[in-house]
């Protein structure tokens, strides 16, 4: 294995997987998304194509390949998928409360999603811009216009 490849990868793996889970909300489908990712980036490098920007390219092909994957599996988050990663620390209702959320997030379109995805990873709006090719100054407007869809669909449980 190429040495380049395999700091890329060690360096990148944990945040795409992390950022697949929570698209595909399945541990297994995540660990095969991004799987997809890194022999897709493999290849591109062995065909000596120039990728200005690895991370912000693994990221976005990540989330394109989540997409590719809900729209063929039309993967719906159940409740009960979402109790798999239960954690037994949190009270029941604080369980309602994040499957509710879930499934508010899984109704959104897909741009949208990628956009909460990336911002609950704690990516700046910069660099959330540069990844899915928003303009900069969308990034926060669409945030808000998403939450505040969000706030009015919890409300309404």
């Amino acid at each position: 294995m190429n040495s380049d490849f395999e700091i890329t990868y060690r360096s990148n793996y944990q945040r795409l997987f992390r950022i697949a889970a929570k698209m595909l909300r399945d541990s297994d489908a995540a660990r095969d998304v991004v799987h997809d990712v890194f022999m897709a980036y493999y290849f591109v490098q062995n065909d000596k194509k120039v990728i200005k920007d690895a991370k912000n390219w693994l990221i976005r092909c990540t989330i394109n390949k989540g997409v590719d994957f809900l729209r063929k599996n039309k993967k719906i988050v159940s409740d009960e998928t979402f109790a798999k990663h239960d954690n037994t620390s949190q009270t029941i209702d604080s369980q309602i409360d994040l499957m509710s959320l879930s499934n508010l997030i899984s109704k959104l379109d897909d741009k949208d999603q990628s956009l909460v995805v990336l911002y609950s990873e704690g990516y700046s709006y910069k660099e959330i811009a540069e990844i899915t090719d928003i303009n900069f100054n969308s990034v926060g407007k669409s945030l808000s216009r998403i939450l505040e869809k969000l706030r009015r669909g919890y409300e309404t449980l």
